[in-house]
């Protein structure tokens, strides 16, 4: 912890000179800063923190006594002032004794005391709040000395002639302050590296959805370019059609108007110009000719004229004109934004949501192996595949991503029921009898191990969140160890039958089971202990698994399918199948990543690989 030196000359927070402070308040630590600044900023943070130093307390910023108020501790020597002897500066403190000591006294100390702790009178003065006695509160003069282990009671010497029972009627259990502290900080500690762990979950959750933001960001941006382009091609579309529409109408208006140009002149023009000519001539031959001609040749012109008026007006039929029929209806656009029903995050695979559904399985290929195939894990292109050639004859094998088999990765002294891999370390649950639980990093070197009390094969180990979750049949409970195989606690499973059950990890804080006796498949929250659901759609299931918010099961009575199960709900979401996989053959465990379904067939002695469709 920095001391407060002369070098402070402004506030921590919005850098005012001390001199100009109105409201000031001094830290334990003895730097200075604006009470509302400490205000502020205990109300965004939530804690006290001197920005000078770092250090944080538990103080009520309000109780804090202020720059002018404040009397600094006392630095003199006390052997010295119970001596009459004042003013003689210490020069280190003695925590053991609690005593402030001079350099003539700390020789004197040393040679009859021997060595205790010390710490210098800098740090003692920016402690000295948490290193000076405590009075009792009864015994005024008396520093507080004792305490209780069971009411966490404090008292002096004189405390012991009236000290009562505890609350419960029972003696008190006494010790001094010191190692009454030293076992209550184990006690918080304990619980303080559980307060970590959960900041490194939390810390790895941020890390996780800091990524998931991203991609949430990115997919807008492609959905929002989906929008725009499929809005471009369908106004480019529309827009050819319009051009298209437009040149059939010109062409056919062209048509019709050379038909209506042909009419108006042959038709119509050259009829009145006919009837225009004969009216000129008959009219010239009334005005220009002699009386007689006229008479003669009246009855002439009065038959012309009449043959000129005989007949129809010029007529005209289109049967073919083209014309436009506004429809009067507006198409909609080709794309919609729709919303998902459900959507789950995982730190393994992200934001995922049920839209598609597979619909078939098609094998891609078989892996054969030497012995009988129980459990298979994959990770980082690798299959980890659990063996058993006979009792006690246990090991673990890998099928690298070429399909190579590598053989004997790790032998074991029994029966392997589970593989599990978890932060490049290979968790191995072996039945011995009763059962073992092996820790190898990914070179094959054992890390750890220890016993799991459990009786009967057919048993599964899930790793959830930095814990190892493995059933214990015979107690109805799942028993929760840390990654090195300490217990932290049993959560009590009633729905456990003393019979075959699987298991696997989900959204890093739940496991599912499935029961083949009860025909149940069940997902329990790790940190609470409850059973989210309950499924019974699938017939004596046999392996399960997660992945990208789905959970896969398969049936011991019937190995022709796989039911896939939501993992929020448990509802049945499909039954996917294939010809492939109808065989009598027990799929003793599953595995899916990506889009590739791992199963291990026991009496083949065979690893097989799907295509999930």
């Amino acid at each position: 912890m920095a001391e407060a030196t002369v070098e402070q000359v402004e506030c921590g927070f919005c850098v005012t000179r001390l001199e100009d402070l109105e409201d000031s308040r001094s830290l334990p630590c003895s730097h200075v800063h604006c009470l509302k600044c400490l205000l502020g900023n205990f109300e965004v943070n939530k804690i006290v923190r001197c920005p000078f130093c770092r250090e944080v307390f538990d103080v009520d910023i309000h109780s804090l006594p202020t720059s002018n108020t404040r009397e600094g501790p006392s630095l003199c020597c006390d052997s010295c002032t119970r001596k009459g002897v004042n003013n003689q500066p210490a020069v280190i403190y003695c925590k053991t004794c609690s005593t402030k000591l001079c350099a003539k006294h700390r020789e004197s100390h040393d040679d009859v005391l021997g060595a205790h702790p010390m710490i210098t009178m800098t740090d003692y003065k920016t402690q000295a709040m948490k290193l000076a006695p405590r009075l009792c509160t009864k015994h005024t003069e008396l520093p507080y000395s004792l305490g209780c282990r069971k009411c966490l009671t404090c008292g002096c010497v004189e405390c012991l002639s009236v000290l009562e029972n505890c609350t419960d009627g029972s003696p008190h259990k006494l010790m001094s302050l010191k190692e009454l502290v030293t076992e209550l900080s184990k006690e918080v500690d304990g619980m303080r590296s559980e307060i970590l762990d959960r900041e490194d979950k939390l810390s790895d959750l941020l890390k996780h959805m800091t990524g998931v933001l991203c991609d949430y960001d990115s997919e807008t941006r492609d959905m929002i370019e989906t929008l725009h382009r499929t809005r471009d091609e369908q106004i480019e579309s529309i827009q050819q059609k319009y051009k298209k529409l437009e040149e059939e109408l010109i062409e056919l208006r062209r048509n019709t108007k050379l038909e209506l140009e042909r009419f108006t002149e042959q038709d119509v023009g050259v009829k009145l110009s006919d009837l225009n000519r004969h009216r000129l001539q008959i009219e010239a031959r009334h005005k220009h000719n002699h009386q007689v001609d006229i008479i003669n040749r009246h009855g002439e012109t009065i038959n012309q004229i009449k043959e000129l008026l005989s007949g129809n007006l010029p007529t005209l039929k289109l049967s073919n004109m083209a014309t436009l029929e506004v429809k009067g209806e507006k198409r909609e656009v080709e794309v919609e934004v729709v919303t998902s029903k459900s959507v789950s995050i995982d730190l393994e695979y992200g934001l995922t949501t049920p839209d598609s559904l597979p619909t078939q399985l098609s094998l891609l290929h078989a892996v054969p192996v030497s012995s009988h195939c129980t459990s298979v894990c994959s990770y980082e292109g690798n299959t980890y595949v659990g063996l058993n050639k006979g009792i006690w004859q246990g090991r673990v094998d890998i099928i690298d991503e070429n399909n190579q088999l590598s053989r004997e990765f790790v032998r074991v002294g029994g029966t392997v029921e589970c593989v599990a891999v978890y932060k490049d370390r290979l968790y191995t649950l072996v039945y011995d009898n009763p059962y073992t639980v092996t820790v190898h990093d990914l070179t094959g070197k054992l890390i750890t191990s220890w016993t799991h009390t459990d009786h009967g094969y057919f048993n599964k180990l899930a790793v959830v969140s930095d814990q190892v979750v493995i059933p214990d049949r015979q107690n109805k409970s799942l028993t929760v160890y840390s990654l090195t195989g300490e217990v932290i606690k049993h959560i009590q499973c009633p729905l456990l039958s003393p019979n075959w059950v699987s298991m696997c990890a989900v959204d890093n804080l739940s496991v599912v089971v499935s029961d083949y006796q009860t025909s149940k498949v069940f997902k329990v929250n790790i940190p609470s202990g409850e059973v989210e659901w309950t499924s019974q759609d699938v017939p004596n299931p046999e392996g399960v698994t997660y992945h990208g918010g789905r959970v896969f099961v398969t049936s011991l009575s019937n190995t022709t399918r796989v039911w896939i199960l939501d993992v929020n709900t448990g509802k049945l979401l499909t039954e996917i199948s294939d010809a492939a996989i109808r065989t009598n053959s027990n799929v003793y465990d599953l595995h899916v990543t990506g889009n590739t379904l791992i199963v291990s067939r026991y009496n083949e002695r065979k690893v097989l690989y799907y295509q999930i469709d």
